[in-house]
């Protein structure tokens, strides 16, 4: 196993926290950014800007594919390319301070959390009620059902992700981020609309 150093996170990218404390790799360690080499029967991820989907696979077949909110352009636009999980905290609290906007925010209970670049992290959402639109700080959001006040008939998708997946799986961002989409990002919840239950910490930042 080998402990990485402290991972600045640039407020610019409008993202859930200001810094991801040390992770911790399984060994065999690989350079971070680099990732392990995909086997055959590999499980990977495939997000879609374009069409706003994620598709998980094992090696070349389709598991599952689910809706997704991905960056609103261009301030906060996802970005493109090979990426690895390397952090996942199953309730997470993110807070940061966007230095463009003024905009601060702390959201605890964001279930799901797989940070795979930074502090760009795909995670469940359950403020956002229609997927399909890119309507995030820079995150890609899926449906959950947990701590979703009002699940209604609300894939567990978000969950269902966590378990699919490890700390070093592939994560390949593809398209680009349409044109159809808020002028802003989605409003993170207030504090007041927040489940007051037990959370586990994982990720730090300087409010």
């Amino acid at each position: 196993m080998v402990l990485l150093p402290i991972l600045p996170v640039p407020l610019s990218a409008g993202v859930g926290v200001a810094q991801v404390e040390r992770v911790a790799l399984p060994s065999p360690p690989w350079p971070y950014g680099l990732g392990p080499h995909l086997d055959g029967d590999e499980r990977w991820l495939k997000i879609d800007l374009s069409n706003q989907t994620l598709t998980a696979y094992q090696g070349s077949t389709a598991v599952r594919e689910m809706p997704i909110s991905s960056g609103v352009r261009p301030q906060w636009t996802t970005p493109n390319g090979t990426f690895w999980i390397y952090r996942k905290i199953a309730d997470d609290r993110m807070r940061g301070y966007d230095q463009r906007s003024g905009e601060r925010w702390d959201v605890a209970h964001v279930p799901w959390a797989q940070y795979f670049k930074d502090g760009i992290a795909i995670h469940g959402a359950w403020w956002n009620h229609r997927f399909g639109i890119p309507k995030s700080h820079g995150c890609i959001q899926v449906p959950t059902r947990t701590f979703n006040p009002h699940p209604g008939n609300t894939p567990d998708d978000a969950a269902w992700l966590y378990r699919f997946t490890t700390v070093g799986t592939m994560v390949r961002i593809v398209g680009t981020t349409p044109e159809r989409c808020l002028s802003q990002p989605l409003p993170y919840p207030k504090a007041s609309t927040v489940l007051l239950i037990g959370a586990t910490f994982g990720a730090s930042s300087n409010p």
